[in-house]
Parts: C-alpha cells; sequence; structure tokens
C-alpha cells in the first residue's frame, strides 16, 4: 500500500479535524517537509515485518458445525489440533472462544464485519496451550464482538441456550463467552477459553453451570479461562499457559503461578477470615441465601467467616464505564489495537479491520456502536477529563479492597444479582438489550477495573436455575482462589 503524497486540501481537513486552521503559507511548509518524511514510510514497505511461524501445522482445518451436531449452539468452529505429546494438559481437550486467532481458520467474533477474516498465526495462547499437550477442537459463540452480557447479538446464529434452564423453558446463556460455558456445560470439552472485561466469563459460567455438574468457571482477567470437571484442571491450565507472551503488558512470571498443589488442606487459602459480602442488593433473597449457605460450607472446611463492608464497591461500575466506553472508543477507532504498546501486532487483522469498518460500519453491534457513540461524544464535549478521574478513582477502588485483604484472603459475593433470563420471544429493543448489559455486571466490572482476581463456582440453584458464588482474591494469588473453590467443590 504505497502512501500518496497529501494534497493541500489534505492536510486542510485534518486541521480542521483537530479544530485549526492550515494556511496557505503552512500548507507549502508542511508540504515540503512531509515530502521529506515519506520515504520513510515508503521504506517501511519494502521491509519485510517478523512474523509469528505456526508451531503446529495442521492438516485438517475443520468446518462449521452441523445443527444436529452443535447441543445448544454453542460451536462456532470444529477442528482438531493436536499439541505436544506430553504437558500438564495431556489428554484435556479445549475450545477457544471465536475472537482469539488460530492460523487457517476463520474468526468471526460473531460479527457479519469479520466475514472473510481467515488468521495467518495462531495466538499466543493457541501456542501455549499445544505446547502444554491440549487437543483444540473447536471454537466457541460469544457474543458480538464480546460486548454482550447476555448472549444474544451472535452471528450468523442461532443464539446459544442455557444447556442447565429448565425444562420448561428457554433461558439466556448469558455472555460473552456464552459458548465457553455452554460447551462445557455440556460436557463436550474439558477447558474452554474465553475473555473477561467486565465478567464475560463469571456471567454465563454463573448462569449456566450447575453444582451437581462440579464444574467450576471464571477469572477477571483479559486472559480468561473456563474449566470443567474440577479445580485441577484449573491449576493445570494456570500452570501450562502463563508467563510473558509476545505484549509488553503479559505476565506474571510461570514461577508465580499455582501447579497441582490443590491438595492441601483447605484452611491453608483461607488463613485468616473468608468475606460474605452481604452489601449488594442481591435479588431474590434465596440468591443471598445460597451464598451464605455456601460460605457455612467453607466455614466447616476451615475457613473463618467475617462480615465486611466495602462502600465503595457500590461504583465500581460508575467508575468502570468511562474506562470501558471511552478506552474503549479510542481503542476501536484504532482497527481494534490501540496505539502505545510494544509487542506484536497483528498486521492480518490489522489492515482487515481498517478495510472493514470503513466499507461495514453498519454492521457494528449495538454495544459496540453505543462504545463509539458515547465515547466520542465525551471526549468531544469534556475531553478526557471522566476518563482520567475514573483511572484516579480506580486507584482508590483498588485501596479500599486491598484494606480489606489486610484481614481476610477472600472476599465471597453472589455473581451476578439474579438467574439467568428467559430468551425472549421477540427481538429486543435498543434500550431493553443494552440495560440488561448493565444490571449483569453489578458484582463482576469492578474487578475488571481494579485488576484482583475472581471466579465463581455453581453454589445452588434458584428455581431450577444455577446461582453462581463469586470468589476475589489479592493480585497474584490465584493459587489461594483456587485452593478456595477447590474446597468448596470437594466439601
Amino acid at each position: 500500500m504505497p502512501v500518496r503524497m497529501p494534497t493541500p486540501q489534505d492536510l486542510r481537513d485534518a486541521g480542521r479535524r483537530f479544530g485549526f486552521d492550515v494556511h496557505d503559507e503552512e500548507v507549502d511548509g508542511f508540504s515540503q517537509y512531509i515530502r521529506e518524511m515519506l520515504p520513510a514510510y515508503r521504506r517501511l514497505d519494502e521491509l519485510v515485518a517478523p512474523t509469528v511461524p505456526v508451531k503446529y501445522p495442521r492438516r485438517d482445518f475443520g468446518a462449521r458445525p452441523a445443527t444436529d451436531d452443535n447441543r445448544d449452539n454453542g460451536w462456532a468452529w470444529r477442528c482438531s489440533i493436536p499439541g505436544a505429546p506430553d504437558g500438564p494438559l495431556t489428554g484435556k481437550t479445549v475450545g477457544l472462544k471465536d475472537h482469539v486467532r488460530v492460523a487457517g481458520i476463520p474468526m468471526m467474533n460473531s460479527s457479519s464485519l469479520m466475514e472473510g477474516y481467515v488468521p495467518t498465526e495462531d495466538a499466543t495462547i493457541v501456542t501455549r496451550l499445544l505446547d502444554a499437550g491440549a487437543e483444540i477442537i473447536g471454537k466457541v459463540v460469544n457474543g458480538s464482538h464480546c460486548f454482550d452480557a447476555i448472549g444474544l447479538s451472535i452471528y450468523p446464529g442461532p443464539q446459544p441456550i442455557n444447556p442447565s434452564g429448565p425444562a420448561t423453558g428457554r433461558y439466556c446463556a448469558g455472555g460473552s463467552s456464552n459458548g465457553s460455558a455452554v460447551v462445557v456445560a455440556n460436557g463436550d470439552a474439558d477447558i474452554t477459553m474465553g475473555g473477561d472485561q467486565g465478567g464475560s466469563i463469571r456471567i454465563p459460567a454463573a448462569c449456566d453451570l450447575r453444582p451437581d455438574s462440579a464444574y467450576r468457571a471464571g477469572r477477571s482477567r483479559p486472559d480468561g479461562r473456563s474449566y470443567r470437571t474440577d479445580d485441577e484442571n484449573g491449576a493445570r491450565l494456570r500452570a501450562g499457559v502463563a508467563g510473558r507472551g509476545r505484549c509488553g503488558r503479559s505476565g506474571p512470571a510461570p514461577e508465580r503461578c499455582p501447579g497441582q498443589g490443590l491438595h492441601r488442606p483447605a484452611r491453608s487459602g483461607c488463613r485468616r477470615p473468608a468475606d460474605r459480602h452481604t452489601h449488594s442488593g442481591f435479588r431474590p433473597c434465596s440468591i443471598d441465601a445460597r451464598g451464605g449457605e455456601a460460605a457455612r460450607v467453607l466455614e466447616r472446611v476451615g475457613a473463618t467467616l467475617a462480615d465486611v463492608s466495602v462502600p465503595m464497591h457500590l461504583d465500581g461500575n460508575a467508575i468502570l464505564w468511562p474506562l470501558m466506553i471511552q478506552g474503549g472508543n479510542e481503542t476501536n477507532k484504532q482497527d481494534g489495537w490501540g496505539h502505545g504498546w510494544s509487542g506484536h501486532y497483528a498486521l492480518d487483522h490489522v489492515n482487515f479491520m481498517h478495510r472493514a469498518i470503513k466499507a461495514r460500519a453498519n454492521d457494528l453491534p449495538l454495544g459496540l456502536k453505543l462504545v463509539l457513540l458515547l465515547g466520542e461524544y465525551t471526549y468531544q464535549r469534556y475531553g478526557m477529563h471522566y476518563y482520567a478521574k475514573a483511572q484516579n478513582l480506580t486507584r482508590a477502588l483498588r485501596a479500599a479492597y486491598e484494606r480489606i485483604f489486610e484481614d481476610v484472603d477472600v472476599l465471597l459475593m453472589p455473581t451476578i444479582p439474579f438467574t439467568a433470563p428467559p430468551m425472549p420471544e421477540e427481538e429486543l429493543s435498543p434500550y431493553e438489550f443494552l440495560s440488561i448489559f448493565a444490571n449483569m455486571i453489578h458484582n463482576t466490572g469492578s474487578f475488571n477495573a481494579t485488576g484482583h482476581p475472581a471466579l465463581t463456582v455453581p453454589c445452588g440453584e434458584h428455581e431450577g436455575l444455577p446461582i453462581g458464588l463469586q470468589l476475589v482474591g489479592r493480585h497474584f494469588e490465584d493459587d489461594v482462589l483456587l485452593r478456595a473453590a477447590y474446597a468448596y467443590e470437594q466439601s
């Protein structure tokens, strides 16, 4: 794509977008100097950028599953990519959320905007899973562009159905990692990978996973994952895939990550009181009651319980929203990748997104349109004020939780304040769809802002629908959460 010389009108238009005029004498000066700078861009066109080789070549790229071979519509693509013969995940099957790049396999991210994109490289997590011995058996459905906490914006469809709902009705699977939860709930994969920027793993896990199935899922970091069978899988996965990748923001180092040491006494993960947070407006009251019963189960296996209060928790979403809206707006305006971070950029994806948004912006999902509209409006009207203030308040919110963690090891609370809603019989209005999203992240979003590790375990039912219990821990103490979840699971 050779870089052409901007015309005088190009320069005037660019200046106008920033609110200043470019006068004729300035146009001449800028044009002369830009002409001297363009050879650098042309030299970039000549240079060969480093690429990521595909470590595990695949002979069969698979296909989209037939309807009768796709229980509850959880799968987006089926394939078989075997990994190394030995490793902590040997014998485990894995499904990947369809926002993960797998070389040679289409990536839709549940959006018609992405139709036709086939990655040429594997994401870091793909190579890590295969190095650890896992077999990747497909990609799972997710809410469009991962901005859907209820799981209804699915392209090309059909919508995933909650496999744990009563036989008398059809219920939503949550979102945005709805296919991840559906597939593990049905036992069609041992492990599924997701992504959680506001609750997108924990919410579908809480909606879809029953305690009698012994499933456990969810973390609050963007490298999220869902696990099936028991927390041993969680520890194996963490040990197998953790560590620094091709992005300068990644971590922690593998030696900080738990392996398989979950069989120590439960009290080692809960030496100080575990917290039963009871001040977050849960409804109905039976959900809070189930959380109390789950806390008492941990007490029987060695935990000490204490009621604590974090008043600022109620402001968590007010702090998170400007970060998601304005930050998401800037990221999506920059072809979905953003600026300023060091690491490997997938040029095929960057270029595809740039062309697709220019050609088919009307295909953007409702949630992402909200991000772009409100993010652009607040920036144009108020600049960076609310984003910057939210970042500063995030430190205060983190400190409020840290003060509690001086006395407790684990915070307990319902993952979402209600059970999975029924599938709508008619298409929701834009307001109805967006309002459900906001309510779903009532208890989950704060910990995405602060970076505290969080997971959810199934702890009971209400009117035949699963209830999730959220466990939250200190930074980099994922092993404590896994031991607490394992102790609860084993009891």
